[in-house]
């Protein structure tokens, strides 16, 4: 029985670590990576590991293979990405390697891994500060404006504000990013009724740049390379379907305010 409960410990720690990980937009290669690490070091070979992984599924399934009467243990669940947090995806490596060089117990790994998910994200004026100095700074290297690196900047920190207040009310992706490309865009056209802005395309382009999934393109094209190609597709047209929503919710402003 002591050895079914670590057994079942080794697999909720591995299923854990890798929640985590798909959950902060990681590469599938790197959660089987991390699986094999921890039941590698907890085990040595006496329990066979195995994950399976997709963009909306993670399956664990474990086997000691010196008891061919005992069942399989499989533990499933359900999961997404729900944001791009590489802070989180870089403990992950920081415990995983602890526990490899013996400093962490398992059952210290598994509490360690729920502190960690249960772990805000980074707070939404960091967030607005990041986006003010991304969308500004892209603009002034690509206009030389100052007007229009700050307005870029405002318009920028109002989107992700926006878009964060939407998700964490409705709990669906794109809607927010629509509706943030469509009140910027308006925004920029009520500006120029009072005054022209030569560089008003580049303006929007900078304060959406921060809503642009590049992380998600990159990661979704390193798991196509991998042979992933159930996660790698599905992750790649997300990633298209978000920028094609904001590109739409820009063009529909422009159509309709002629």
């Amino acid at each position: 029985m002591g050895q079914d409960r670590q057994q079942l410990l080794l697999a909720k720690t591995c299923l854990l670590a890798s929640q985590i990980l798909m959950e902060n937009g990681s590469e599938l290669a790197r959660i089987d990576d991390t699986v094999k690490y921890i039941s590698n070091t907890y085990s040595a070979g006496n329990d066979e590991i195995e994950s399976y992984v997709t963009s909306t599924l993670i399956i664990i399934t474990a086997n000691d293979p010196s008891d061919e009467e005992m069942q399989p243990l499989v533990l499933v669940e359900k999961t997404n990405v729900k944001s791009i947090n590489l802070t989180k995806i870089d403990e992950i490596n920081r415990l995983s390697r602890a526990f490899v060089a013996r400093e962490l117990t398992l059952k210290e790994l598994y509490a360690e891994l729920r502190a960690l998910r249960k772990m805000p994200m980074t707070s939404l004026t960091k967030a607005n500060i990041g986006s003010f100095f991304l969308s500004s700074t892209l603009t002034y290297l690509a206009t030389q404006s100052i007007v229009a690196s700050i307005l870029a900047g405002l318009f920028g920190t109002l989107g992700m504000y926006i878009v964060t207040k939407i998700y964490d009310a409705l709990h669906r992706p794109f809607i927010g990013e629509l509706i943030v490309a469509a009140v910027i865009t308006i925004l920029v056209r009520l500006i120029m009724l009072v005054t022209p802005l030569p560089e008003f395309n580049t303006i929007i382009i900078g304060a959406l740049f921060p809503l642009l999934p590049g992380v998600q393109l990159t990661t979704s094209i390193n798991d196509i390379f991998d042979g992933n190609l159930i996660s790698g597709p599905q992750r790649l047209l997300s990633a298209l379907i978000l920028t094609f929503t904001m590109v739409l919710g820009s063009l529909l402003v422009f159509t309709i305010w002629r």
